[in-house]
Parts: C-alpha cells; structure tokens; sequence
C-alpha cells in the first residue's frame, strides 16, 4: 500500500531523518513549516557562558529543543577563547530525546546526559535531581530555552531546591502563509487513494490545522510525536491513531507501518 504523510515541521538542512527513514521505507513526504526560529540574545549568553560565574559556579546546563541548539551554535563560534570554549564543552549537558542528543554531540560537548533515556520534561528533571552530579550543595544549574516554554522542568527543579538560571536564546512566530501551504498539500494528497497521514509535532502553529480537521473529518489518519502533542488533540477533539513511543524518526515510521 502507499503511504503519503504530511509532516508538521521545519525540514531539517542538510538532510531531515524523518525524510531519510520515511523515504527508505518507500513512504513520500510533504513538509509543511509552521514555524519560523529567530535567534535572540546572543551578547547576553556569550557573557554568561564565558563568565567566572557559569565557568566556576554552574554545574551544567539543561537545553531540551533543536532550535535553543542552532542558537548555541551561534554562540559558540563566536568564542575565541578556545581553552574556555573547552570548558564550556566538557560541561554536564542535559537534553531531551536522541535527536537533541546527536546534535549536542556534532557540536562537541562531551558529557551529554539524558537523550533517549528523556523523551519528555518530566523525566529529564527526574534525571537531573537523581544525579549524583547534585548531591553536594552546589545546584546551580543553567536552562536555555525560547521565549515560549512548558513550566515542567523549572518548576521541578525549583521544587527540588536548584538554583536554575534560565536564558532565552530564541523566539518563535508562527508563519503568515500556513494556511496556504497546508491546504494546497492537503487537497493534492486528498485527490489520491493512498493511505495519507498528518504528523503532529507540536501544538504551536496548528491553530488552523486542527480546526480543518475537526470540521472536515477527512480520511487522513493522525500520528503524534509524543504525549504532550497527543494530550493537545485530544482537548481539540481529534484521536490520533499512533503516537510515537519515542520522540524520533524510527518509532514514528514503525508506527505508521504498523511494525
């Protein structure tokens, strides 16, 4: 059977790994961005991670989103000092999902923790107070993150007696033309007698999406990325019919495929 999917994403450049599995398993994607990323703050994050403060005092630092890390990567290239830079990245960095994780990596940072051991929030922050990187006074912890972000992880943290300092490094704006772009995927696939998908990845951006689905009640079936994405539909009336076990390529393309 052919399988067509319209994924809810930004493709990610050089090369996306949900077109890479879902093409190696003869399944054809359509993009369609709702997002667009703009890196802020630079300045001030380049003088923190550079300071004495962060250098001495901050036991590690907590990233959880793609996006935070292209911002990161910004920021790093622009440190010359490269027995700081060192520093920086030999620091404890905690992230979400394995995707966060092999970027995290590409960029140089040693000690990486959590990854596909933490596909949500709530199990990073349980990671993070059971680490035996904690148990001496010392809790000072960095968070990057955008300017939009769920209140799990601080709210745990704090609870638990960290000192967490947060920075945003970016802000999110949903595209003016979504509309456009998902309705003119939308009726193509919907011309065809394939099996067709829409992929959920998160709730930002799909006001319109959702909407047109309740209305409409097409044959598409629905995939989710993760729970907090599954949890969201369901407040909008709309059942998805796979939710990733792992916030990754792989398990959603087994989903699909109803391996």
């Amino acid at each position: 059977m052919n399988r067509k999917a319209i994924l809810l994403k930004n493709e990610t450049v050089p090369l996306d790994p949900y077109r890479r599995d879902f093409s190696n398993h003869s399944l054809e994607t359509f993009f369609v961005p709702l997002l667009v990323h703009q890196p802020i703050n630079h300045g001030q994050i380049v003088q923190f991670l550079t300071s004495q403060e962060y250098l001495e005092n901050f036991q590690a630092f907590i990233i959880t989103s793609q996006r935070c890390i292209e911002s990161l990567d910004i920021v790093l290239s622009s440190i010359e000092d490269k027995n700081i830079l060192r520093y920086i990245l030999n620091k404890p960095a905690y992230t979400v999902g394995p995707a966060t994780y092999e970027v995290l990596a590409k960029l140089g940072f040693k000690d990486i923790r959590g990854g596909e051991n933490a596909g949500n929030g709530s199990v990073l922050s349980e990671l993070i107070i059971t680490d035996t990187l904690f148990q001496s006074e010392n809790k000072k912890i960095l968070f990057l993150t955008g300017e939009i972000r769920k209140d799990i992880i601080p709210k745990k943290l704090i609870s638990a007696g960290f000192d967490l300092k947060e920075l945003v490094a970016y802000r999110t704006e949903v595209l003016e033309d979504v509309v456009e772009r998902y309705s003119s995927v939308y009726n193509k696939l919907s011309a065809n007698d394939c099996e067709n998908w829409i992929v959920f990845f998160s709730p930002q951006g799909t006001e319109y999406i959702t909407e047109h689905l309740v209305s409409r009640k097409p044959m598409f079936k629905i995939a989710s990325i993760g729970p907090t994405t599954e949890a969201y539909l369901l407040e909008k009336g709309i059942k998805p019919d796979f939710v990733a076990k792992k916030p990754n390529s792989e398990s959603l393309v087994q989903g699909i495929l109803g391996l």
